[in-house]
């Protein structure tokens, strides 16, 4: 069915919001159909959601930040479990109390899909999901760790962690002797890594893994400045760049390998949760919106967030209308994909 039809439901779903969209593909097999092909390129389009989460995970309120519209969603599986951040729009479950065989539990909250990985054998402070065709398509979630000098990964068809200690592999140059690889993205099929120096590599996820570091030309100045990645689809490999309150965006020049400065996002907006350590980050695309080229920064206060262009101009800040979201300093809050 990809007649008429299909394209007066195309019509009918474009000004749907994202749980809108979900719920309209409960109607029927005909619309399931349509929602299930077209899911992908919707929710894509879609900016991201302030998220308001219980402590226990089990209560989500998702927050527009553009139209001012809550929504409530309760989660009665999660009990007994605690959500420690939001890796490409899945929640992060972990049971409060571990043990040797406790698991990491991915749940995206809007289509019900679920992942489950056992628990990294070393300390970590965040994990990230990835996504290979590698030939088939498989997920993999990456540990990361600001404390030890480990990198751990588990594929979805593996059943351990793979732990990589990279210590002393990198003694050709004195300034890395410390450093700790703190983020990682995929992009055009590859895992690129980035360290406390601001350093780029390629994660190899062989039997044997390694990191091959690029000679990529950057700001001296990036040695103690947090930096995280930005992907924006497969078009560009960005970084983001804190420091002292100022936000810089980079994108990587693959002919030249320099780290090109941008002067503002077009389309595309950035979101930040400071609330979280290191912090929860992701862009949307909002083609023809007046809401697109800026940074958002969730989590300054109670209920508050900021909204400011790349050099700072017009910043301002709003209020979050929390509605009925009961005793909201009781929240973790997250900005979710």
């Amino acid at each position: 069915m990809v007649g008429a039809p299909w394209r007066l439901l195309d019509l009918i779903t474009k000004p749907l919001s994202d749980i809108e969209y979900l719920m309209f593909g409960c109607v029927c097999s005909t619309w399931r159909s349509f929602v299930a092909e077209y899911r992908k390129e919707f929710m894509a389009s879609q900016p991201p959601l302030a998220l308001f989460l219980s402590k226990n995970a089990r209560i989500a309120y998702f927050y527009s930040l553009f139209d001012q519209r809550l929504y409530k969603k309760i989660f009665p599986s999660v009990t007994g479990k605690s959500c420690s951040g939001i890796t490409c729009g899945y929640f992060v479950l972990e049971y409060k109390y571990c043990t040797a065989d406790s698991q990491i539990w991915l749940l995206n909250p809007f289509t019900g899909h679920e992942l489950y990985f056992p628990r990294p054998p070393k300390q970590f402070c965040r994990v990230t999901l990835a996504s290979l065709a590698m030939p088939s398509p498989q997920y993999v979630l990456i540990a990361f760790s600001t404390w030890c000098p480990y990198l751990q990964f588990c594929r979805s068809t593996d059943i351990s962690w793979t732990v990589y200690d990279y210590s002393g592999k990198f003694d050709g140059s004195q300034e890395n002797n410390h450093w700790k690889i703190i983020d990682g993205a995929v992009f055009k099929g590859k895992i690129y890594v980035t360290t406390t120096h601001a350093d780029i590599g390629v994660l190899n996820l062989n039997s044997h893994p390694y990191v091959t570091l690029l000679k990529v030309n950057r700001n001296a100045k990036w040695k103690r400045v947090l930096c995280r990645f930005l992907v924006s689809g497969e078009q560009n490999l960005m970084i983001y760049a804190i420091s002292c309150g100022k936000h810089k965006v980079y994108e990587l020049n693959f002919s030249t390998m320099k780290w090109v400065k941008m002067q503002n996002f077009g389309d595309q907006a950035l979101f930040f949760d400071i609330s979280q350590s290191p912090g929860v980050l992701s862009i949307a695309q909002l083609t023809g919106s007046p809401s697109s080229g800026y940074i958002y920064e969730i989590g300054c206060g109670s209920g508050l967030y900021t909204s400011h262009f790349l050099d700072v101009r017009d910043s301002m800040s709003q209020l979050i209308m929390l509605g009925s979201i009961p005793s909201a300093s009781q929240f973790n809050t997250f900005c979710c994909a």
